[in-house]
This record gives structure tokens, C-alpha cells and sequence, in this order.
């Protein structure tokens, strides 16, 4: 089950890899213009279906997905996984003993995942030590479990959040190729921030707290070559697949046609105004001195945030900013 808008830089990849396992592809196109959906159909396992909301809503977006798919597999023991267009099986997955265990599971049981996030070096990858996401249920057929349901980073399976049947596999990896194109990380975290901000009114402090992305926690490892998809063995070669020089993407394009819609003086207060988005846009800088200094000092505090003194002074920046 996979969210897709303007994916065409990773869809194919994630669709020849996906392809050897899955029995149906299920994809809610929203929108898309830059060719996902002809990548799309020219696969025999996808069902497309069409997500005709131009605004973003998760918790649609996801019930849209979770219906067709049952619909699909009405009257079958069902696997529902919920998987990005950007992430893909490790190619190893299929030989160890999770991958079993999710074989021979039981309606109720939720497998939750771990990243390999692929390094733009493409020669390691970023682990989380305690990391896991919920991304496979075996289907008990029942609704609502009310989860995934929410408008921002919603869960992408109905699971039973009261039931015991959780199951976190360390046999093998969930690739994220995200990092291999860096303009659309950088855009996404713009992305994410704006559209927290307009639909749940968070404060500018909380949101470049939440979305400052860095790695530091994270173990760097070597990219073991099994994880990999090679065309000697499989047919295509996943990361030649990967376009990692797109630069400009529906997510900025989304938010600066919102612009209009809200105060400068609000929006200047967003850590979102990086040279590169501003020059590729042709925007100018509206943030003030004290705005510069507040982003800065966020950035460059974000590891100590729990920090007794600069809790204090986030909350005295919270009051006045």
C-alpha cells in the first residue's frame, strides 16, 4: 500500500523490487505530473487508484489505501504492508528467519521495521539502534482500529494499538533511499514544517525542533552488497534506478503557492528559508535579524535540547517569538 506524488526519481526501483515478492502493488496517485503514473501502470502488480485531493491529508490518503487493498484481498488470509515508494526490502530479506516468521504469522500479529537509510555515498548506510516502525499487519479484517487516522504522519497500517501480537524484525533491513537525492530531503523537511504549521498550528520553535534532521545518534555502517538488488541476479540494478540529481519537487512547489495565503510576518518565523530554496523559487529573504539568530541557535542546539538551560530558554523563545 503506497502514497504516491510525483515519485518518478525512486517508483521504478521500488516497483521492480517490490514486484518480486508482492502480490498486489496497490498505489493512490495524487495528482502526479512528472510520470509516475505511466511507471506505474506499465507494471503487471499495481492497482492505481486515484487521489483527486490536492491538499495534504494522511489520514484520507491512508483509508483510501486500506480499502482498496482489502477489497482486492476480500476472503484472503491478507498481509497488508505499508511501504513508501522510496523504500524497499533489503534483497537478503527473503532467506532469514523473520522472513519466515511473517510466512507463517496469524491474523493480529505487527511486524515493525527498522531503516538502512542509504548514505549519499552509496557505500553506507545510517541505523537507528532503537528505531523500529510498525509497516506490516496481518489483516484481522476489523475497522476502525483508529491509528492511522491522523492528518500528519499517520500510521500506515490499522493495527491493534491495545493488542500484544508485536513482533520487531532485526533479521533484515527496510532500505530508504532518501538520502540518495538530498534536494528532496531538504525539501521535505521545508515540506513538513510549513504544513504542520498551517494545518496544526505549531509553534516555529517546536517545528525546527521536530524536523532538523541529523544523524548523530545514528550508527554509520558499512552497505553489505546483499542488501543490494543486482542485475546479474535479479534482473535490474536498484540504486543506477535511483535518480539522485532531481531537484526541484511538488513539495516546494506546494508550498510556495500557499505563500499568498498567510502573513510574512508569520511566515519569516519558519526555518524554512535556505539560500537554495529561495534562489530556485526566486524569492526573497524575508527573515528579520532576530529570525536568523532564533534558526541558528536551534540548529546548532538541536542535540542538547533536553538540556535543562536550553529547555528554559526555549521556553522564554516560545513566549516571545
Amino acid at each position: 500500500m503506497t502514497p504516491v506524488r510525483n515519485e518518478a526519481w525512486v517508483l521504478g526501483a521500488f516497483l521492480e523490487a517490490t514486484s518480486l515478492w508482492a502480490d498486489y502493488i496497490i498505489i493512490v496517485d495524487q495528482m502526479s505530473t512528472d510520470g509516475s503514473r505511466e511507471i506505474a501502470k506499465s507494471y503487471d502488480k499495481v492497482i492505481l487508484i486515484d487521489n483527486k485531493n490536492p491538499e495534504f491529508n494522511e489520514a484520507e490518503r491512508q483509508a483510501m489505501l486500506v480499502a482498496k487493498a482489502r477489497e482486492v484481498a476480500a476472503g484472503r488470509d491478507t498481509l497488508l504492508w505499508g511501504l513508501d515508494a522510496d523504500e524497499v526490502l533489503a534483497a537478503n530479506a527473503f532467506e532469514t528467519n523473520d522472513w519466515m516468521h511473517i510466512l507463517n504469522s496469524v491474523p493480529g500479529d505487527v511486524f515493525w521495521f527498522k531503516w538502512a537509510e542509504i548514505c549519499p555515498n552509496q557505500e553506507e548506510y545510517w541505523l537507528s539502534p532503537t528505531t523500529y516502525y510498525p509497516w506490516l499487519f496481518h489483516d484481522d479484517g476489523k475497522e476502525p482500529h483508529g491509528n492511522y487516522v491522523r492528518n500528519m504522519h499517520s500510521m500506515r497500517i490499522p493495527y491493534p494499538i491495545k493488542e500484544k501480537q508485536m513482533y520487531y524484525v532485526d533479521d533484515f533491513r527496510v532500505l530508504h533511499l532518501a538520502y540518495l537525492n538530498r534536494h528532496r530531503v531538504d525539501s521535505k523537511r521545508r515540506f513538513y514544517q510549513f504544513v504542520d504549521w498551517e494545518m496544526n498550528g505549531r509553534s516555529p520553535l517546536a517545528l525546527s525542533r521536530s524536523y532538523t534532521m541529523l544523524k548523530n545518534d545514528e550508527q554509520v555502517l558499512p552497505l553489505p552488497n546483499e542488501f543490494l538488488y543486482h542485475k546479474e541476479q535479479y534482473g535490474f540494478d536498484l540504486l543506477s534506478m535511483v535518480d539522485t540529481e532531481v531537484a526541484k519537487c511538488y513539495m516546494d512547489e506546494y508550498v510556495v503557492e500557499r505563500f499568498s495565503r498567510h502573513a510574512m510576518s508569520e511566515l519569516r518565523k519558519l526555518d524554512i528559508w535556505d539560500e537554495a530554496f529561495r534562489d530556485a523559487y526566486g524569492l526573497e529573504d524575508p527573515q528579520r535579524m532576530v529570525d536568523k539568530w532564533i534558526h541558528s541557535y536551534l540548529r546548532k542546539t538541536v542535540t542538547k535540547r533536553n538540556n535543562t538551560a536550553i529547555r528554559f530558554l526555549d521556553k522564554i523563545i516560545k513566549k516571545l517569538y
